[in-house]
């Protein structure tokens, strides 16, 4: 039986027989227990750490005593349960760990903070492709109060199929009435949460809410969420915002996991220490042999896991709001611009040719057989045009259609440019709290998905292809089939050129 069937029957709950065969020391059973387990370790410990630096070294540190202690073990059925367990005991310590440095070490010597361009919500929106209610779902967990983050972990995989209410309980070692009242009042501050998060997201704000969110650095916290609430009870527009709202449990009801991120080394590392760590353990008795075998395994664990992780993120179709901030710079040589047709100029952008035809001083009635009549030269591509023209040549290698531009998404794209630029910034979200979905829509545009990005210094569309080209976000983006039409924006200061580049699909 292969990787693949193994990792279905034992997420199904009923992968006992593999349990046993990795409790008897098969190496492959091992390899395949922790290649299906893995991704569920990331969820818990990315959501209940928000992302933070540490979330690698937990999963690796929970695989490696999970296998090393499989022979303790003695129901095979509970390995679901008592590796949910594992997993939430390596959290506390390392929650306790950090608070430690934080007090003894001083502000040398801080636990690392979570990077706020990379926490476990923006991976949860893009990977998982969530939008609409299920994504302010997602966005809403980040006001939640920290104690109710471990909870929020194993309650969002309860809520999509992944956990048990015993489970859970077990896992937070409480009984089920009292997991009950938990569960209840996170629930209560996950939907202030939500309504949190569409009414900061209204376009156009509503004044009073403005006026009161002046002094709002746009980091969640339970003091702001406090104060927006009561906002919101007492004003009947952004009360109504908050109305339809669907039960979260139904939005979140057959999601899957985050899958792991596409080649991830710390996490690709994470298995095979754990493999090779648990055979090293039990085959310390047998010398070197044992060490290798053990190392041979984390190999071909660690290949598999590369092609699996490459294998979900191709799958991968929405791409949203990603890392704030200016994006890397990247050293891959700038495409050749290619040869382009006929200029297809937007509505509301105007092309000045650069030649044209120009007539002799003084006219002559009979022309000379010498004389030659200057041909009119074509327009080059406005840096909208060309820089179209790049991405569609390399959605074309990707098997994507080109992308068309859109007068809506291209209006859309410029005001946001002009915005930055006249007001020096460089984010996906205005300093009035408005983002690209809203500014899309205000625009008359109609969609189903979207996704944007920016760039800000280079002054030549082949250039910010090169960078967008990252392996990342960026690059997803461009390449997503999914995505019919765009709009760029283009804006020049003396600090350099800013490029916003909104792409959609409309409502089908």
């Amino acid at each position: 039986m292969n990787a693949e069937v193994h990792g279905r029957d034992v997420r199904n709950g009923t992968g006992t027989t593999l349990v046993r065969a990795a409790q008897a020391g098969d190496r492959q059973a091992q390899e395949e227990l922790a290649a299906a387990w893995l991704p569920l370790v990331y969820n818990v410990a990315g959501r209940a750490l928000d992302g933070h630096a540490d979330v690698d070294d937990v999963a690796q540190e929970t695989m490696i005593r999970a296998l090393d202690g499989l022979g303790g073990l003695r129901d095979p059925e509970s390995f679901r349960s008592w590796l949910v367990a594992i997993t939430m005991n390596q959290i506390r310590r390392r929650h306790a760990d950090g608070r430690r440095q934080a007090t003894v070490g001083g502000l040398d010597e801080t636990w690392e903070l979570a990077d706020p361009r990379a926490d476990f919500t923006d991976l949860t929106i893009l990977r998982l492709g969530l939008s609409g209610q299920r994504r302010e779902v997602a966005e809403a967990t980040r006001w939640l109060d920290p104690d109710d983050r471990e909870l929020l972990a194993l309650w969002w995989l309860e809520a999509s199929g992944e956990l048990t209410r015993a489970e859970l309980a077990e896992a937070l070692d409480l009984t089920p009435q009292h997991t009950a009242v938990r569960v209840q009042r996170m629930k209560k501050q996950l939907e202030a949460g939500r309504v949190v998060v569409r009414v900061l997201g209204a376009y156009p704000r509503c004044p009073e809410l403005s006026e009161l969110t002046a002094g709002f650095d746009g980091t969640p916290n339970t003091v702001w969420r406090k104060r927006i609430v009561r906002h919101v009870r007492g004003c009947a527009d952004c009360d109504r915002l908050g109305r339809d709202l669907f039960p979260a449990e139904g939005l979140l009801a057959g999601l899957a996991l985050v899958p792991l991120p596409a080649a991830p080394p710390a996490l690709l590392h994470t298995a095979a220490t754990a493999v090779s760590a648990a055979a090293q353990h039990a085959g310390s008795a047998g010398g070197a042999a044992a060490g290798h075998s053990g190392w041979a395994g984390a190999v071909g664990l660690k290949a598999a896991l590369t092609g699996g992780a490459a294998a979900v993120l191709a799958v991968t179709t929405l791409a949203l709001v990603w890392p704030h901030g200016e994006p890397p710079q990247h050293t891959a040589p700038a495409p050749a611009v290619p040869a382009a047709a006929a200029p297809d100029t937007p509505a509301s952008t105007v092309v000045t040719p650069t030649a044209t035809e120009t007539p002799a001083t003084e006219p002559s009635p009979t022309p000379t057989p010498s004389a030659t009549t200057a041909k009119p030269t074509a327009p080059p591509p406005n840096p909208e045009r060309q820089l179209v023209d790049l991405v569609n040549a390399e959605r074309a290698k990707a098997g994507c259609g080109p992308l068309r531009i859109d007068p809506r998404l291209h209006a859309a794209a410029q005001k946001h440019t002009d915005d930055m630029a006249a007001r020096g910034y460089f984010d996906h979200t205005g300093p009035d709290g408005v983002r690209a979905d809203a500014r899309i829509t205000a625009s008359g545009y109609r969609w189903s998905q979207w996704g944007e990005n920016l760039d800000r210094g280079p002054a030549t569309p082949a250039t910010v292809l090169a960078r967008w080209m990252d392996r990342g976000i960026h690059q997803t983006n461009l390449l997503d089939c999914g995505f019919k039409d765009v709009g760029i924006g283009v804006a020049t200061t003396p600090n350099g050129t800013y490029w916003t580049q909104d792409l959609a699909a409309p409502m089908p």
